[in-house]
C-alpha cells in the first residue's frame, strides 16, 4: 500500500491499495489519529474536482506545483494536482522510465539461445541491472489512479 500527502489548497492523502479500497475514516501519524474524508477514487478524479483541489494562479489558469514552468502555472486543474504530485517525487498514472529488457544492454539470461553467441558480457549485465533498479523505484514511487482514493485530512 503506498500512501503520499500533498498540500494544496487543502492537506490531501493519496493512498494505493491492491483492491482499491480503503476502509477507515482516520489516519494515524506520529502526532496522533487524524480524521480523513474521501473525495473520490482516483480514476473519478475529474477536472470539476480538481478545480477544488488545487490552487487557482489566476482566473483562468492553476498553480503549478513543481516549478518548473518558467511562467509558474498550468492550463488545467488536473494538470496542476498532478504536478503537485510529481513535486512530491510521486507520478500519477503511468512510470515515465521504461522497464529495460536484457536484449537491449547485449546481456541474455543463461538458457537464453543468444547466450553462447558472443553478446553476453558483464558491463552490459552491470548496466541492465542499474536500469532495472532505477524502473522499480520509480515503480515503486508511480501512482495508479484505478487503485487510488483521494481524501482530505480534516
Amino acid at each position: 500500500m503506498k500512501q503520499l500527502e500533498i498540500k494544496t489548497n487543502r492537506r490531501l492523502l493519496i493512498i494505493e491499495s491492491e483492491s482499491g479500497n480503503y476502509a477507515y475514516d482516520y489516519r494515524v501519524d506520529e502526532k496522533g489519529p487524524h480524521p480523513i474524508k474521501k473525495i473520490c477514487k482516483g480514476s473519478d478524479l475529474t477536472e470539476d474536482i480538481a478545480e477544488g483541489l488545487v490552487n487557482i494562479f489566476d482566473l483562468s489558469y492553476y498553480v503549478d506545483y513543481n516549478g518548473h514552468s518558467p511562467r509558474c502555472y498550468v492550463d488545467t486543474a488536473l494538470e496542476s494536482f498532478i504536478s503537485a504530485i510529481e513535486a512530491a517525487g510521486y507520478h500519477w498514472g503511468e512510470n515515465p522510465v521504461k522497464e529495460p529488457r536484457m536484449s537491449d544492454y547485449g546481456w541474455y539470461a543463461s538458457g537464453h539461445p543468444e547466450e553462447d553467441s558472443g553478446w553476453m558480457y558483464e558491463e552490459g549485465e552491470n548496466k541492465y541491472y542499474e536500469s532495472l533498479k532505477l524502473f522499480e523505484e520509480a515503480q515503486s514511487r508511480t501512482l495508479n489512479p484505478s487503485k487510488c482514493i483521494i481524501f482530505e485530512i480534516v
